[in-house]
């Protein structure tokens, strides 16, 4: 077999592995999971323009939110994510952090929320303290009542509590702002 042939082979090989690769997570308990299972969802999944569950989150320094705490303030932007979660990791870096750090208006908050409670809370004290938004522990009742079973998983709920766009996967930073920015309207 020529060299030619070959590189087309393991670049076809690795094309088709990444989707594979892509479809199956290990959740912050350590199991592995398929990325587009829908086992645990909701008999009543989120729709945009439905009203968004409200929760209860802690920060890594222990401070205490709701959702009610920031109606009428600011649009909040959820990002489900699973702390190893590649996919996750470049949409942070990628899309979140540049639009984070270059055109987020102040009455927007960004805050990524694992898929479980048990992730390592100085792990998320660090990537809040590296990405600049807040990183928190979540619930499996939070991911089911958001119908955030993939990774990542974004829902953007506007300043009345009103749930404008949810989409699982990446996103470039320009559907990210549009999305944003309709929720602000």
């Amino acid at each position: 077999m020529d060299t030619k042939a070959l590189i087309a082979i393991l670049l076809v090989a690795g094309f088709v592995g990444s989707f594979s690769v892509n479809e199956y997570l290990i959740n912050d308990d350590g199991e592995d999971v398929f990325s587009g299972d829908t086992s645990n969802a909701t008999d009543e999944q989120i729709e945009v323009g439905s009203e968004a569950p409200d929760f209860t989150l802690t920060d890594t320094a222990g401070n205490q939110f709701n959702l009610s705490d920031y109606e009428g303030e600011k649009v909040l932007v959820l990002e489900f994510m699973n702390t190893r979660c590649g996919t996750c990791k470049n949409f942070e870096k990628n899309t979140m952090k540049s639009y984070c750090n270059d055109s987020m208006p102040e009455d927007v908050e960004v805050i990524s929320v694992t898929q479980t409670s048990n992730a390592d809370e100085s792990e998320l004290s660090e990537r809040s303290d590296e990405m600049g938004w807040r990183f928190m522990k979540g619930s499996s009742e939070m991911t089911d009542a958001f119908d955030a079973n993939r990774s990542p998983t974004i829902v953007i709920i506007d300043k009345e509590g009103m749930i404008t766009f949810t989409n699982s996967g990446s996103m470039s930073e320009s559907e990210l702002e549009e999305n944003i920015n309709s929720a602000l309207e």
